[in-house]
């Protein structure tokens, strides 16, 4: 039995599914683009991975806008990582605080409740040597005396 005989039926299943969708892989999936894109180049450098995938779905959301209005739990669906007690809405809090304590991110929410409507800003934070973790070339090309 060959490789194509034995998934003929997963292989259609899925043809169908591909079908009806339109399209392979999620939008969660692409890349960002635009002003947001060089904006994520350089505030993934200085935040821990949960600041790193929220401001990759960030800069997705924005393209070449600097800022974006969208709920809080369709953020979390959009990055889609889960913290250790299987919460998505915490981790991308997490990832939020960890970029806004880092100056690449600024917050205003307006409203409460199911009403609120939450603005993301791209700023432009701290790309000095000590958040990117450089060694200062100083230190090890001086001149002997």
């Amino acid at each position: 039995m060959t490789f194509a005989e034995q998934y003929a039926d997963a292989i259609a299943l899925r043809r169908v599914k591909l079908r009806k969708r339109g399209f392979a892989l999620a939008v969660e999936t692409a890349p960002p683009t635009g002003q947001a894109a060089l904006w994520y180049a350089d505030a993934v450098l200085c935040v821990p991975r949960s600041g790193q995938a929220v401001a990759r779905q960030i800069a997705r959301l924005c393209g070449d806008e600097s800022e974006v209005t969208v709920p809080w739990r369709s953020l979390a669906d959009a990055v889609g990582v889960r913290d250790r007690a299987g919460n998505l809405r915490r981790y991308t809090e997490r990832g939020v605080k960890a970029l806004i304590d880092a100056g690449w991110l600024g917050v205003e929410t307006v409203g409460s409740k199911r009403g609120a409507k939450t603005t993301f800003r791209l700023l432009s934070g701290d790309c000095s040597s000590g958040c990117l973790g450089w060694i200062d070339d100083r230190e090890w090309f001086t001149e002997a005396a």
